[in-house]
C-alpha cells in the first residue's frame, strides 16, 4: 500500500528563529497565509486560564498599522477569508486571498507578531464575547462532559482545563495578564509562517525575509515541565443537567503524538470511531464524528442502544487521552449502554483485528492523507499543524509506522491502552426541567 507523495515544501529558518514553510502551487488562483504559535492553553498559569484564547481574539483588535476592524476590512475587501483558533498546544491565524493580494496578509501577520497593542477598551468589550462563548458551550452536555473528563483525568498537567478557560478567570482577566502572556510566548522562535498557493517562491521568500527578519523578541520555551503522575485506578464522575437523553464519556491516558504508540492509536480510533484527527476523512478539525462502518456505531447505534457513538484520539504534544463517547437511545439506561460499550472495547484487546479489516483501515488512512491536503488552505493547515505538534517530519513518520502495524501489534496496543487503572468515566444524567437556578455536577 503506497502513500501519495505530499506536495513539495520549501523550508527556511530565519536568523531570528522564525520557521518559514512555502508550498507553491503555480496554478492556484489563491494564496493562503498561516502563522502558527506553539502556544496554547497548556501554557497558561493557574488563575489565568483562557488567556491564550482571549489573546487570539485581541490580535484582531489592534497593532501599529491595523487598528481594531482594519484587518477584517483589508482582507474581506479583496475577497479574502480569515479566521483563527486556539488549541491546548497551539494557536493559529490564517487568511486566504486572491494570489495578487498576497502582500496584505503577510503585512498583517508581520504587524501583529510582536506588535499587538491590546487596547484596554477592546479588552473590556471582548470580555463579554469570551464569556458568552463560554456560557454558550456550557449549555451543551457534550461540552460539559468533555470538560469534566479532562479535569478528572489530569490532576496536575494543564490539559486539565479547556482552552476557553474558567469563567471566574475570564471575569478577573485584565490587560496585565494578557500582555504578560503575549510577551512571554509570542515571538519568532515559537512561530511558523506558512504560505501556500499561487506564488513564486523566488520572489516570496526574499519578501518574507525583509518583512519578518528584523523582528527580534526572546520568548520562553512553550514545552510544559509538569508531568502528570501515573493514574493508579478507575475514576468516575457524574454530572446532571438538561438534555434529551443520558450520555457517557470515557477516556484512557494515551501516548503523545510523537511517540511510536501513536500510530497504533490512530488505527484504533479508525477501528472504533471511523475517523481521526491526524488523517481526517471528512468533517472538520477535531470533531467527534460517527461512521456507519465503525465498530462502536455497529455495536451501539445499529443495535438500538445509542443515538451516537464514536471515539477520538486527540493529537497532543504531551500524553493526552483516547476518548469514547456515546449517547443513550430513548429508553436505554446508562448502565446498559456502558456495559455494552466496554464489551466492545474489551473485544479489541481480546481478539486480533482480521487482516482484511486492518487493510481497509489503512486504505482509509491513505485516502484521509490525500483529502487533508486539498487546496491551498488545507495544505497550509496540514504542514503547520504537524510543525506545531513536533516537527515537519512527524506526519511522514506517523504515517509510515501506521502502515506497518500488524494485527498482533494493534491488539497489543489496545491491551496497553484499555486498562482499568487508566480509565476515566463521566456519566451525564438528564434532569427534568425545573424552575430556578441551573443545575450542577458532582464528582464520584
Amino acid at each position: 500500500m503506497q502513500r501519495v507523495p505530499p506536495p513539495p515544501t520549501l523550508r527556511r529558518r530565519l536568523e531570528n528563529g522564525l520557521t518559514v514553510l512555502l508550498l507553491p502551487r503555480p496554478l492556484s488562483p489563491v494564496a493562503s497565509v498561516w502563522v502558527w504559535h506553539r502556544v496554547g492553553s497548556k501554557n497558561e498559569p493557574k488563575g489565568s486560564t483562557g488567556a491564550a484564547h482571549w489573546l487570539e481574539h485581541m490580535l484582531f483588535k489592534g497593532s501599529p498599522h491595523y487598528p481594531a476592524g482594519a484587518i477584517d476590512r483589508a482582507l474581506v475587501g479583496v475577497g479574502g477569508i480569515l479566521n483563527a483558533f486556539t488549541d491546548n498546544d497551539f494557536t493559529a491565524y490564517f487568511s486566504t486571498v486572491p494570489r495578487e493580494h498576497l502582500d496584505i496578509p503577510l503585512s498583517i501577520e508581520r504587524d501583529r507578531l510582536v506588535g499587538a497593542t491590546l487596547p484596554e477598551r477592546e479588552i473590556d468589550r471582548e470580555r463579554s464575547v469570551v464569556l458568552s462563548e463560554r456560557e454558550g458551550n456550557e449549555n451543551h452536555p457534550g461540552f460539559r462532559s468533555e470538560e469534566e473528563l479532562y479535569a478528572l483525568a489530569f490532576r496536575r498537567h494543564p490539559y486539565r482545563w479547556d482552552a476557553l478557560g474558567y469563567a471566574e478567570d475570564i471575569r478577573a482577566m485584565d490587560r496585565e495578564h494578557l500582555s504578560s502572556f503575549y510577551h512571554r510566548f509570542y515571538g519568532p522562535e515559537n512561530a511558523c509562517l506558512v504560505v501556500s498557493g499561487g506564488f513564486d517562491p523566488r520572489e516570496t521568500f526574499p519578501h518574507v525575509r525583509r518583512l519578518f527578519g528584523r523582528i527580534h523578541h526572546p520568548v520562553e520555551d512553550p514545552l510544559v515541565k509538569d508531568r502528570e503522575p501515573a493514574q493508579t485506578g478507575r475514576r468516575i464522575s457524574t454530572l446532571r443537567g438538561p438534555g434529551s437523553t443520558p450520555l457517557l464519556r470515557l477516556g484512557w491516558r494515551s501516548a503523545a503524538a510523537s511517540e511510536p504508540e501513536a500510530a497504533s492509536l490512530l488505527l484504533l480510533d479508525l477501528l472504533l470511531g471511523g475517523d481521526n484527527s491526524f488523517f481526517p476523512t471528512g468533517g472538520s478539525r477535531f470533531e467527534e464524528r460517527e461512521h456507519p462502518t465503525a465498530r462502536l456505531y455497529q455495536a451501539l447505534v445499529d443495535e438500538g442502544l445509542a443515538t451516537r457513538a464514536t471515539s477520538q484520539y486527540a493529537p497532543r504534544v504531551h500524553p493526552g487521552l483516547f476518548t469514547v463517547y456515546a449517547q443513550c437511545a430513548p429508553g436505554v439506561e446508562l448502565p446498559r449502554l456502558e456495559e455494552r460499550l466496554l464489551q466492545e472495547i474489551e473485544r479489541t484487546s481480546r481478539d486480533p483485528v482480521p487482516p482484511e479489516e486492518l487493510r481497509h483501515l489503512k486504505e482509509r488512512l491513505v485516502r484521509g492523507s490525500v483529502l487533508a491536503r486539498e487546496g491551498a488552505t488545507g495544505s497550509a493547515f496540514r504542514v503547520g499543524f504537524f510543525w506545531a505538534l513536533g516537527d515537519l517530519g512527524l506526519e511522514d513518520r506517523l504515517f509510515r509506522r501506521a502502515l506497518r502495524v500488524t494485527p498482533t501489534e494493534l491488539q497489543q496496543s489496545a491491551q496497553r491502552l484499555f486498562t482499568d487503572r487508566s480509565l476515566n468515566i463521566v456519566h451525564y444524567e438528564v434532569e427534568p426541567p425545573r424552575a430556578g437556578p441551573g443545575t450542577g455536577g458532582k464528582r464520584g
